[in-house]
């Protein structure tokens, strides 16, 4: 059985990479593991009580990102793990993807950060640079 590792991060884009996961998973037989990075920052000067305000809203938009992404890989009649982390996103996914020992990382040529006047983004190329797997780009 091939498995794939589908990164979002609830922007448009990254939905093209979750309808990307719901094609092979219908035409293969394939395991779909759904991920989200929760980035775990803290601005300078912020007290740790305000640390935890900030990590427990991060965390609350990373389950919603992910009901969002999992609800529509069900609506599809895929079914998905799913893998919510912190850490820094291009590092976290590479390795979930080496601990899962996935096929494949799937991802959106941009995420919500999206700056387009850059050939690619920042995560997405870390992420072919550092992947041991192969990786799909969707635009």
């Amino acid at each position: 059985m091939k498995k794939i590792l589908v990164a979002t991060d609830g922007s448009a884009e990254s939905f093209k990479a979750i309808d990307r996961a719901v094609e092979l998973a219908k035409s293969d037989n394939v395991e779909v593991i759904v991920v989200n990075v929760a980035e775990d920052f803290c601005p300078i000067g912020l007290v740790e009580i305000d640390c935890d305000t900030i990590r427990e809203l991060v965390i609350k938009e990373s389950k919603g990102i992910m009901a969002a992404a999992i609800g529509r890989l069900k609506e599809a009649g895929v079914q998905a793990k799913e893998i919510v982390e912190f850490g820094s996103p291009a590092e976290t996914i590479v390795e979930v993807a080496d601990r899962e020992k996935v096929d494949e990382i799937i991802l959106a040529s941009h995420g919500k950060h999206g700056v387009k006047k850059l050939l690619m983004g920042s995560v997405t190329s870390r992420v072919l640079e550092w992947a041991k797997c192969s990786v799909i780009v969707v635009k």
